[in-house]
């Protein structure tokens, strides 16, 4: 175990005892905005924008599978799990900020 009070440490991150309650400030303002949460309407119910990204990133890593699969591509990836949610991530972003029009 590595001991932090050593003289190796000191001095790495000065002034930080001083910085918490600035990133707990920045943290607790960062959130939503005033008006309301982002959420799409669906069903006759509201949804957590965040929880409609999470559903479409899955679906659409699935369908980025079952693409790379059919193309003959998913031999040649090197960390395929990571990719195929890298390609969801950025298809599902696309789409949240096109469909939110944010």
């Amino acid at each position: 175990m590595i001991d932090t009070r050593s003289a190796t440490f000191r001095g790495v991150w000065p002034g930080r005892h001083r910085s918490w309650p600035l990133l707990a400030a920045v943290g607790a303002i960062a959130g939503c905005s005033t008006s309301s949460a982002p959420a799409v309407i669906m069903f006759g119910a509201y949804f957590p924008d965040w929880l409609v990204f999470a559903i479409l990133t899955i679906v659409i890593a699935i369908l980025a599978r079952i693409a790379f699969g059919l193309a003959g591509l998913a031999q040649l990836v090197a960390y395929p799990f990571f990719t195929w949610m890298a390609v969801g991530i950025i298809v599902a972003g696309a789409i949240d900020l096109i469909w939110l029009d944010q």
